[in-house]
């Protein structure tokens, strides 16, 4: 079988997103053939559950694309969205009871709020706040939809820590959601992104926290894009600080259930798998952000343990009008720069969305802040 060019293997990946309504196969993306000799050129990855009829998914591709790509098959997923369940015996104002994972500064009460911390709606889920962003000198809460929203509609109030580690409703508000890019229950999805704004800016801290002790590092902007093989951090409320590295880009796969959407399993597209030895994404890693040094790489929303599922962030950041906040002066923000486009004709790279893409997306914006 001859080198299959990254270009080549996108395109045919394309063709691959009907398979995704076939059962055993949790998704498909482009990477290497060989992650330890690139050289190799790339390949399409299949990532199936266990069981699977790999020969008769083997015989389908074939049909679909031919045989002029390689084709790796790995067995992940199913993937899913990772906010925690909010205490099913917590009443309205209540503290939530103790659980059993042991608490570290990613879910304790924090002010003002770094990225890499523990939040959630009032009385429900908890994931990540994700990353501090700005607009037009407001600061905001970046994290997942799922997140931060019900069901696709605006409703309670931010907390932080979120709900299952001890957050309060009466004493630990600090905004409200503002804008969502809604969930898609019959067609392709290209985000899983909210945000929320804060009471007052002075309750947010354009830093990023990065380890339990309290360490944080202020970031500088955000990547345009990046490549197959790169490198990332990111703190998330459960897992903390955890590496992982980039195995396929271009990713369309199912997700689910969203149980407040009626257990309903997801289809996106365009997305970026995440990997490493050690499980990086895991329940209340949602709405993490991945950093490649000082700058924002890909917003985390699901996986399976050791795999993360993401969306590059020049997506998310172009879809809200936002940049990541950075600090200015005393007491004051200011916009962060956008860096690192792909080079051009490097397909190993990640590329913004299509004219297509764009097409599908919109936002909710709520009528006005509370």
């Amino acid at each position: 079988m001859r080198m299959a060019t990254f270009y080549e293997a996108l395109r045919q990946n394309d063709r691959l997103f009907p398979l995704l309504r076939r059962p055993g196969i949790n998704g498909t993306g482009v990477g290497y053939a060989d992650p330890d000799k690139p050289a190799r050129g790339a390949a399409i990855i299949v990532y199936t559950s266990k069981n699977a009829a790999i020969t008769e998914i083997s015989k389908s591709i074939g049909k679909m694309i031919g045989e002029s790509i390689p084709v790796r098959f790995i067995t992940a997923g199913p993937f899913k969205p990772h906010a925690t369940a909010a205490p099913k015996k917590m009443k309205r104002h209540m503290k939530a009871p103790i659980i059993r994972i042991r608490p570290t500064l990613f879910r304790s009460r924090i002010r003002p709020i770094p990225g890499g911390t523990s939040i959630g709606r009032e009385n429900s889920g908890t994931g990540t706040c994700g990353l501090i962003v700005i607009r037009n000198g407001q600061l905001f809460i970046l994290s997942n939809n799922h997140v931060l929203i019900r069901a696709n509609r605006f409703g309670a109030n931010i907390i932080q820590p979120g709900a299952i580690d001890g957050g309060r409703a009466v004493t630990d508000r600090v905004g409200t959601p503002v804008q969502f890019v809604p969930f898609n229950l019959t067609g392709p999805n290209f985000m899983d992104a909210a945000i929320a704004q804060p009471f007052s800016n002075s309750l947010l801290n354009p830093r990023y926290l990065v380890s339990s002790t309290g360490q944080l590092i202020v970031p500088q902007g955000h990547l345009l894009s990046y490549s197959v093989g790169d490198r990332f951090f990111k703190s998330g409320r459960t897992t903390g600080l955890v590496f992982g590295t980039v195995e396929s880009i271009g990713m369309q796969f199912n997700v689910g259930p969203y149980r407040e959407l009626g257990n309903a399993t997801l289809q996106f597209r365009n997305q970026t798998l995440i990997t490493a030895p050690n499980n990086i994404s895991l329940p209340g890693d949602s709405g993490s952000v991945w950093m490649s040094g000082r700058f924002a790489a890909a917003l985390n929303f699901a996986g399976s343990g050791t795999r993360s599922i993401s969306t590059p962030i020049a997506s998310v950041l172009n879809t809200f009008g936002l940049r990541v906040a950075i600090p200015a002066g005393t007491g004051g923000f200011k916009a962060g720069r956008a860096t690192g486009a792909a080079p051009k004709g490097n397909y190993a790279y990640v590329r913004p969305l299509s004219a297509e893409m764009l097409k599908q997306l919109r936002v909710v914006r709520a009528t006005s802040p509370k």
